[in-house]
């Protein structure tokens, strides 16, 4: 397979609208590589891109699950390996464009092919985490594959849960099925859009400010209405989780507090994403979103020449 174009970042660096003005040039079609934007009905809170965007230029990998059901992923590899070959027949430009770790990391490093966990087990560590806590579970992680535990932070309810779970399946840890691999990488030349600390967390706090404005409370009070489980996975995303409480009487504060809590939460996670950006090997960093695409312009030149 011939190498994909793959823009990542932190969140609100300006990601999408990169593509979008690139598909304004050429015949482009975007997979999302968001691990948030898959599910239906998480609309604001994951500032999924609009139908009318998507009328311009194609997005795939957006609006493929309910809240309450799992994607993993390797899940997302094998969907992505799909989608440039469906993207190619159709002589159009794949780009992979989005910020989730592991989904980039699947990418670059490839993925072992997941064992299949029974129900029972599934349910168990999904108990003991409500029950226990995600600190209490990570401890248990950091002693059956430490690998894993350095790599999560104590709060990854389900990305902890998940470690457990394939342990407890398989008798094998996470971390050595990733030391394994297997051929199911996908070859991506990744470039990143990095910007001032300072510019990045002013676009953090103006876009969370809209998300209020724009009716992210309503939107996580319908999935509630709907009989969506604030303890699924899919409300461990930020906003969905204080929202969620905020709504339920569960954390005792005000909607501005929850909103300041979301704000400072994204930050953290954008400060993750860079950390991560930064130590991958072969990334081209732009600190410019005009030299970022002027430089993908002329590797698509190349490619058509």
């Amino acid at each position: 397979m011939k190498k994909v174009l793959t823009i990542i970042g932190p969140t609100a660096v300006g990601k999408t609208s990169i593509c979008i003005e690139l598909g304004k040039i050429y015949p482009i079609e975007v997979i999302s590589a968001d691990s948030r934007q898959i599910y239906r009905g998480m609309d604001i809170g994951t500032a999924k891109v609009t139908p009318k965007e998507i009328s311009s230029v194609p997005h795939h990998l957006i609006d493929i699950k309910e809240p309450d059901e799992g994607y993993s992923a390797y899940e997302f590899l094998c969907d992505c390996r799909r989608e440039v070959g469906e993207i190619r027949k159709r002589n159009h430009i794949p780009i992979i464009c989005g910020g989730t770790i592991f989904y980039i990391r699947s990418l670059i490093e490839g993925m072992f092919e997941e064992p299949e966990i029974p129900a029972k087990i599934r349910n168990d560590v999904r108990s003991e985490i409500e029950e226990k806590g995600s600190l209490e579970m990570y401890k248990e992680l950091e002693k059956i594959d430490p690998g894993s535990a350095m790599r999560l932070h104590s709060n990854d309810k389900q990305r902890i849960g998940r470690a457990i779970e394939i342990y407890r399946a398989s008798g094998i840890t996470l971390t050595e099925f990733w030391r394994r691999g297997n051929k199911n990488r996908i070859p991506v030349e990744v470039f990143s859009l990095l910007m001032k600390k300072k510019e990045l967390r002013d676009r953090i706090e103006n876009r969370v400010k809209k998300m209020f404005e724009d009716g992210f409370v309503q939107e996580v009070k319908a999935l509630l209405e709907k009989g969506f489980n604030p303890s699924l996975y899919s409300f461990t995303s930020i906003g969905y989780e204080q929202v969620s409480k905020y709504l339920l009487n569960k954390n005792g504060g005000s909607l501005e507090e929850v909103r300041e809590s979301v704000i400072t939460e994204t930050k953290k996670y954008a400060d993750r994403q860079i950390t991560f950006i930064k130590g991958l090997p072969k990334v081209k960093i732009f600190k410019s979103k005009e030299n970022l695409k002027a430089e993908i312009i002329e590797k698509i030149q190349k490619k058509k020449n």
